[in-house]
């Protein structure tokens, strides 16, 4: 393991609805039963996978605070899943764009959604942004910011 330099100053604003949640396990069984065909099956097959969807370009972009590479480097195959079945965490998903997050994605099985902001003023109104167009008492938002040992925190 190589310690990746830390991404201080970028902000992460998590968004949940309390009373929705995702099993897991029927989220990775149902990835499997709809697109085990595309899974890579020989070894060469598979190391062309790692080669072409490998975290490399991430890995990149974090070491050189390159935000939109960042941004345009995440994945999450369980969305093909998730997202039409949870119109909500789709639909939050979407409002973080909207509001002018640099990226925006499901983090695991869902249903937290996060996105990126380049500082935490960006990421407080990001915040405010989507808490105006959905104004659900259910819908829980937080503003984490990235330091040297992981996230914290901010409190408003």
């Amino acid at each position: 393991m190589t310690p990746l330099p830390d991404l201080q100053g970028l902000s992460v604003v998590l968004g949940k609805y309390r009373s929705l949640s995702v099993a897991t396990p029927w989220a990775y069984q149902t990835y499997r039963q709809e697109f085990a065909a595309t899974y890579a099956q020989t070894p060469s097959e598979q190391e062309k996978a790692r080669q072409e969807g490998g975290s490399a370009t991430l890995l990149q972009a974090i070491q050189q605070h390159d935000l939109p590479t960042l941004a345009a480097s995440l994945r999450n195959d369980l969305e093909k899943v998730v997202l039409p079945r949870y119109p909500l965490v789709a639909q939050l998903r979407e409002q973080f764009l909207q509001a002018g997050a640099i990226a925006s994605m499901m983090s695991g099985s869902g249903p937290t959604v996060f996105a990126l902001a380049p500082s935490a003023d960006e990421g407080y109104t990001i915040m405010q942004r989507v808490r105006r167009a959905l104004p659900d008492p259910d819908l829980d938002l937080w503003v984490c910011e990235c330091c040297p040992h992981g996230i914290q925190l901010e409190t408003p």
